[in-house]
């Protein structure tokens, strides 16, 4: 059977001056009634082999690179890779010049690498191979981020391995915070960590103005959530939630 997937595209906000500074790409697919749901169950089935999952992720990134090439805005794009993909291109690393599909398909589109954002997802694979393909991205120009940072005790070696431009702090973590002030220090400790590096710091699933307030007194840097907007088949203008953003400062001065 044909699997068809198509990119969505969630906005990610700086918390200063409201502007979407990144929109990361999700895979999405058909539901039975005609419309799109999250397709990471997919890409997580025991059942689905690397090469396929690489398929159907090539897939998304070629469709999203297409779209992005028309985007009139200065928002970077920030795309998923698994780690444990690496591996299938360890063979290529005896060769001078590394031909990734990723590079190629922004040449082919004729987008430039600085305007992308490696997002390293799950933390499987080899922490050598990892760092290889890490140096070899922002070679590349691209900025490299950890995504889903807090999820896993093993993440801290990654950390320091890969000493990322980006970290994304895992969705659960924060949700955590709201009711654990232990777990509200250990956010505050990893984003002082984030500003001493000059790292910068976004906080995913934010849904309400006071998930917002918490993550500007933690100190993130940019938002991500459904209080903004769930993915989308298009790209918003840049601008779109400024507004929102004043408002919302706004409130947190205010109380």
């Amino acid at each position: 059977m044909t699997i068809d997937l198509e990119p969505f595209f969630q906005p990610i906000i700086n918390v200063k001056n409201g502007k979407i500074t990144y929109n990361e790409v999700l895979a999405r697919k058909k539901n039975i009634n005609g419309g799109y749901i999250s397709a990471g169950s997919l890409f997580s089935s025991p059942i689905l082999s690397i090469d396929k999952s690489i398929a159907l992720d090539n897939q998304v990134r070629s469709k999203a690179f297409k779209k992005y090439k028309d985007y009139s805005g200065n928002a970077q794009l920030t795309i998923n890779i698994s780690p444990a993909w690496f591996s299938k291109h360890a063979p290529s690393l005896k060769v001078k010049t590394l031909e990734l599909p990723t590079l190629s398909m922004l040449r082919d589109n004729g987008l430039d690498p600085s305007r992308i954002v490696i997002e390293l997802t799950e933390y499987e694979g080899s922490i050598e191979l990892i760092r290889h393909f890490v140096r070899y991205y922002r070679e590349m120009g691209m900025k490299v981020a950890i995504d889903d940072f807090g999820a896993g005790f093993s993440q801290i070696d990654r950390l320091i391995e890969i000493e990322p431009d980006i970290i994304k702090l895992d969705m659960d973590l924060f949700q955590r915070s709201l009711v654990s002030s232990y777990t509200l220090d250990f956010i505050q400790m990893i984003a002082d960590f984030a500003k001493k590096r000059g790292t910068e710091l976004i906080f995913e699933g934010i849904e309400t103005p006071e998930q917002f307030d918490i993550a500007v007194s933690c100190g993130a840097d940019f938002v991500q959530g459904y209080l903004f907007s769930q993915a989308k088949a298009e790209f918003y203008d840049d601008n779109i939630f400024v507004k929102n953003i004043n408002r919302l400062n706004g409130l947190s001065i205010a109380v």
